[in-house]
């Protein structure tokens, strides 16, 4: 099984209220994916709550089956829609593939 996380930090917005509606509005195209997609196994999306400055702020944990399932689900076109749809949100991200 592979584990994928990605971490994203929203990009600065006006008001804290709009930052919460803009992770809302992630969160919910990114859950969209997991009807989208056949290969993902699991599909967690948690919005962060601590108030730190090393913390990000929506996070996916995400299983698959193989490292071929996980390359599908890279390049499948609901994928790369919710990318370019993510660039007006997100001013950075980190990512981590393990197996387990």
């Amino acid at each position: 099984m592979i584990r994928h996380l990605v971490m994203f930090r929203l990009r600065e917005f006006s008001t804290p209220e709009e930052k919460a509606k803009a992770a809302e509005t992630v969160r919910a195209e990114l859950l969209a994916l997991k009807k989208k997609i056949p290969q993902i196994k699991e599909f967690e999306v948690g919005i962060n709550f601590t108030m730190d400055d090393a913390a990000y702020d929506l996070v996916i944990n995400s299983s698959f089956s193989s490292k071929e399932d996980l390359k599908a689900y890279q390049v499948h076109p609901d994928h790369r829609a919710f990318i370019a749809f993510n660039k007006n949100y997100s001013a950075k991200k980190v990512v981590l593939d393990y197996e387990y």
